[in-house]
Parts: structure tokens; C-alpha cells; sequence
């Protein structure tokens, strides 16, 4: 089994952090093997940003997206930009905060207002763990418990 995934926004949503956590709750708490890379723009908050994860039961020998199958996008532009990479039947997961076209070839997309939730708990830095929890419940790759330990192990406690 190898799932593949992308997470992509710009600099400032957290979302090498999504990819770390989700690493860390698939590695450390689960005993899969995982490879995360990221990648983002010289600009330190609103430049492209995306982190790729591969999760699998088996060795990996290559760590970039071989068939991704899974993209997780909190920005239209990150939407715009990867979504050509992925087949219709890829789940997409999308904040409909700040994405308002999805393309209508996706079979499987989920909206949630990961941004408007967080504003509305006066947190806007936790739209990417709302992210965060919402792929691992979709996808069923790691547990709530698993997704707590790694949330408590990265991040501070407030």
C-alpha cells in the first residue's frame, strides 16, 4: 500500500506543518514508513508553498509523487497550479474559505471552511491542524490518536 498526497497554499497557512504532522502521526504513532519533502518561494509569508507525503506499508525507494492521488489545497492559487497533476479520481480536499472554483472533473472533493472555522474560534493560525484533521478523517490513514500525539509532540501547548 503507498498513498501519495500534496499540500499545497502559500507561505504563512502552515502547511509544511500539515505534512510534518501527518509524517509524525504515520510514522512515529503508526509504524508506517513515510518520506516528506516541501518545497516553497523565496518570500517568507505568501509565496507558493507545498509538501508531499508518501505514506506506505513498504519500503520506499523513491520519496517524490509517483501517482498522487490525494491533493489537499487551502489556496485558489495552489488549486490552479497542481491540480493538472492529478487524475479526476484523485480526492480532493479543498478550504472553501479562500477556494471558490473547483474543476468539475473531480468525482471526489470535500469542502470545508477551514479558515472561516478558525477565524470564528479567533485562531486563524489553526485553519491547517482543522486541515489536518479533516484529511486524516477522509482518508482513514491514522487515528484521532495518532493525530493528537503528533499534534502534542510539534506543536506548543497553547
Amino acid at each position: 500500500m503507498r498513498n501519495e498526497v500534496r499540500i499545497a497554499g502559500f507561505g504563512g497557512q502552515g502547511v509544511i506543518t500539515i505534512g510534518i504532522l501527518l509524517a509524525r502521526a504515520a510514522g512515529e504513532h503508526q509504524g508506517m514508513r513515510v518520506a516528506q519533502t516541501q518545497s516553497y518561494g523565496p518570500e517568507a509569508r505568501g509565496g507558493a508553498c507545498k509538501t508531499d507525503v508518501v505514506l506506505s506499508s513498504e519500503s520506499i525507494d523513491y520519496i517524490k509523487l509517483l501517482n498522487p492521488d490525494h491533493l489537499l489545497a487551502m489556496s485558489q492559487p495552489a488549486l490552479d497550479t497542481y491540480s493538472g497533476a492529478f487524475s479526476d479520481d484523485a480526492l480532493l480536499l479543498v478550504d472553501s474559505t479562500l477556494i471558490a472554483t473547483v474543476p468539475e472533473r473531480f468525482n471526489r472533493v470535500y469542502r470545508l471552511p477551514a479558515t472561516a472555522l478558525a477565524e470564528e474560534m479567533q485562531l486563524k493560525v489553526a485553519a491547517n491542524v482543522i486541515m489536518f484533521g479533516a484529511l486524516a478523517k477522509v482518508t482513514g490513514w491514522v487515528s484521532e490518536a495518532s493525530c493528537k500525539a503528533a499534534l502534542t509532540r510539534h506543536l506548543p501547548p497553547a
